[in-house]
């Protein structure tokens, strides 16, 4: 057919086949509703490839023929999310929702308080950001970027794969008649949360296309595993889909959406994938209902769910619940329950943890379980030992808790062979012998033994660890081969190592033990918050790390000019200019020594930490091989990197700021970030719990909201003044 057109005339016929092919796709992929086979949107798509080789200067990004682009040559760059990225807290019962909803009128102060509440299917899949950026004219909006969950912070940029998703416009235009923007300008990054998943069918194909030793075990796994390939063809092959289902909180209140059910319909018609099977209830009962229907239909899903999710409908609610340091208080995953299998045990053996704890491990005949082979499952606890009465010998039921670990919840008696014996913890550890210990109060044994080889084992691998240094290429095998050779007695020594050294480690050739020795030289420059969490101390994990990162004055010093060279650039979304902050360098020792200087009654007087955390700091600090080791890591030039404003003076701790209008000097952002770095909490909605409106020009209904509420109003000159005075 092209070749009978001049370029008017394909440029005319071009722009309809476009416009044909999103309008059928969305109607096949969108809207579950089929207007023509798929041989005849084949045959739309062939002759668009056809006129668009035929005349090239009609090929544009978003042609639906442009969605396969070049594969790329190395590993996923990584991305910081525009936003923090929350994970949902679960719950497995009608009792745990009941205390949700407890807990949320509590926490709003009125025990009567009664919500909406939209239900949404909870599609097994992989949490991916899209990044939709504003044209210069009008509410278009043009994809520009796909982003792994990664670890909440940073993921990685799947851009490439995820734009291959025949179900995802590569443009959205926002009606005008749909939102209220109230008097703030339109946001000009749209980032638009979803799950990209594969269909059951589509699995059964791209597994017979694979070897048998490479299949998939179940539809997350592909689609994982699609969308990080490098070659965007496959992805292209394997007929990803994805469903969205939230947009950043920064961006749904510019736009003035007031409810979960406003902001559901919003993406819908603005073309993104939303599945239509979510409800608005008003009772725990009729939740109750959702879940079992979908419980009951979801084998008949052409995907896989493992639960709802619950979300409050109304937004203002949800700015004033707010978040914990990981999950929204307005929202729940109700989990189905996990799926139960038998096992025969074939052993009972203890694993030693990087504090010392002992857990004992039951050896399985390998089982599949929620889509995995199990082989192992955890006991927990000599207490849980004892209550379940397993012996080695016995057939028992498992299950994955919280669909993730494997672990033993009931032994069947009848099946147990009459040579079974009762299982007797041992009294000392299995790696180094020392006499173990269980402190009172508490369920866990412990090897006191602190050069124990085992723990040594566990402290480096979570050094190493995805959250902590994140290490890549020093894997179990390889930390544990280093510390046989004698290569490495703690974490520090890793960063002394040479290519001598690895080229003696079994399976390294001088291609991985360059990437190994690159890892290490880039993690010499590592976050403080990650610092903290790798050293291992007991209790002090993420969040609490976070906290102490952030609630403390570390002595700091300003990077040299080297050592900003060294910090590996991180690509964003943002131009330098906008993303531009002063960091600053905090020494290992220095670290130490405000632990030490502080004492352990101020330590548990910081907002979030405690007594327990506190205590468990102090007894870190004043043990005779953490000054070594701090030394130890000043001398291979370890550098903790602290964003300025962390550990500043706590005023606003507990009061909760809403900013509205255009700020004289300040940005939003610039606001915002003074704020939190000082303790405070931004809220999107005016409420009885505002504490402060920060108000600029144009501040729109906020303004009026809080009038009628009473809550002080200020000015950017009284903000910059109450941060200077306080």
């Amino acid at each position: 057919m092209g070749s009978a057109l001049n370029n008017g005339q394909a440029k005319e016929r071009v722009k309809k086949l476009r416009e044909e092919i999103w309008r059928l796709n969305r109607a096949y992929f969108i809207e579950n509703r089929t207007d023509v086979s798929e041989d005849v949107r084949d045959a739309l798509k062939q002759e668009l490839i056809a006129l668009e080789e035929q005349f090239p200067d009609l090929i544009t990004p978003e042609s639906p023929t442009q969605r396969v682009g070049a594969p790329l040559d190395g590993r996923l760059p990584k991305v910081r999310h525009l936003t923090p990225k929350e994970s949902l807290t679960d719950a497995f019962s009608l009792e745990e929702l009941i205390d949700w909803i407890d807990q949320m009128r509590r926490s709003l102060g009125d025990e009567k308080k009664e919500f909406k509440i939209l239900c949404e299917l909870k599609i097994d899949g992989l949490n991916i950001s899209l990044i939709y950026e504003k044209e210069k004219q009008g509410m278009t909006y043009r994809y520009v970027r796909a982003v792994t969950r990664g670890n909440g912070i940073e993921g990685e940029d799947v851009t490439h794969t995820v734009r291959t998703i025949e179900s995802l416009p590569m443009t959205i235009a926002i009606n005008k008649k749909n939102v209220s923007l109230s008097g703030a300008k339109a946001p000009r990054f749209l980032e638009i949360s979803g799950e990209v998943y594969m269909t059951k069918e589509a699995l059964k194909k791209v597994n017979k296309a694979l070897e048998e030793g490479d299949h998939f075990a179940n539809p997350r796994n592909a689609a994982a595993g699609t969308v990080r390939q490098l070659d965007p063809a496959i992805a292209a092959e394997r007929d990803l889909r994805m469903y969205c289902y939230g947009m950043n909180a920064d961006a749904s209140d510019a736009l003035g959406l007031r409810t979960q059910k406003e902001l559901m319909e919003l993406l819908h018609e603005s073309g993104i994938p939303t599945h239509r099977g979510w409800t608005l209830v008003s009772t725990v009962k009729d939740i109750q209902k959702f879940y079992e229907k979908a419980g009951k239909e979801r084998e008949k899903l052409p995907f896989d769910i493992d639960g709802i999710v619950l979300k409050v409908n109304d937004r203002r609610i949800q700015h004033d619940l707010g978040s914990t340091a990981k999950a929204p208080r307005w929202a729940r995953a109700y989990k189905f329950p996990a799926e139960q299998k038998t096992a025969q045990i074939l052993d009972i053996v203890l694993q030693v943890g990087r504090t010392g704890a002992i857990t004992p491990v039951a050896h399985l005949t390998p089982t599949q379980l929620a889509g995995t082979t199990v082989t192992r499952a955890t006991l927990h606890n000599e207490d849980e030992i004892a209550r379940l009465d397993v012996r080695i010998g016995d057939t028992v039921i498992l299950r994955k808790a919280g669909d993730i670990i494997p672990e033993v919840v009931e032994v069947l008696p009848n099946l147990r062979p009459k040579s079974t014996k009762p299982f007797h913890f041992p009294k000392h550890c299995p790696s180094c012998g020392t006499e173990l210990v269980r402190p009172e109060g508490e369920v866990a044994h412990r090897c006191p033994n602190e050069n124990c080889a085992a723990v040594q084992q566990e402290k480096m691998e979570h050094f190493v660890s995805r959250y902590a240094f994140n290490i890549e290429g020093l894997g179990k095998e390889t930390i544990e081969a280093l510390i046989a050779e004698g290569f490495v007695d703690d974490p520090a020594d890793l960063f002394s190592l040479t290519a001598e050294d690895f080229m003696q480690l079994p399976l390294f050739k001088e291609k991985k033990t360059e990437n190994v020795l690159q890892s290490l030289e880039r993690a010499k420059r590592v976050p403080l918050e990650r610092f903290l969490f790798a050293l291992g101390i007991r209790h002090v994990g993420r969040e609490n790390a976070e906290l102490l990162a952030r609630r403390i004055a570390w002595p700091h010093r300003k990077l040299t000019v080297k050592e900003r060279m060294q910090i590996a650039t991180q690509e964003t979304l943002f131009g330098p200019e906008e993303r531009e902050v002063t960091v600053h360098a905090v020494q290992p020792t220095g670290i130490l020594k405000t632990i030490l200087d502080l004492g352990e009654e101020r330590l548990a007087a910081l907002h979030g930490i405690g007594d327990v955390v506190a205590s468990s700091l102090m007894e870190w600090a004043n043990n005779d091989d953490t000054e070594d080791l701090m030394q130890k890591m000043d001398d291979v030039g370890i550098v903790c990197i602290q964003s300025e404003g962390s550990g500043l003076p706590q005023i606003f701790e507990g009061k909760t700021f809403v900013l509205t209008g255009t700020l004289p000097t300040l940005s939003r952002e610039q606001a915002r970030q003074m704020i939190k770095d000082r303790g405070g909490n931004v809220s999107g909605a005016v409420s009885k719990k505002t504490d402060y409106v920060l108000a600029g020009d144009d501040p729109g209904s906020k303004l009026e909201d809080s009038k009628k509420l009473g809550v002080k109003i200020i000015d950017e000159s009284e903000f910059k003044k109450m941060n200077n005075e306080l």
